[in-house]
């Protein structure tokens, strides 16, 4: 199935600079599965902060389905 993953923030420079790609991934593909597929490894980055599929804010295990825009989003911070 095809989804699109979108890079927000700081995560950016991990699509050299794009916001997004669209990707393959098996059905029943998890956001967590899919950051992977793309070259994300989420738990070694740290500014990671959350995912979002569709505009919501989701678990990163959570299953995608065909055509979902899987969005990863970086920790803010500030003084």
């Amino acid at each position: 199935m095809k989804i699109t993953i979108t890079l927000r923030g700081t995560l950016v420079k991990y699509f050299n600079g794009k916001r997004d790609r669209q990707i393959e991934v098996p059905e029943g593909s998890s956001a967590e599965d899919a950051l992977l597929a793309a070259g994300i490894d989420w738990k070694a980055i740290d500014s990671f902060g959350f995912v979002a599929i569709n505009g919501k804010r989701v678990m990163i295990t959570d299953t995608l389905n065909d055509g979902d825009e899987l969005k990863a989003y970086s920790k803010i911070s500030g003084g």
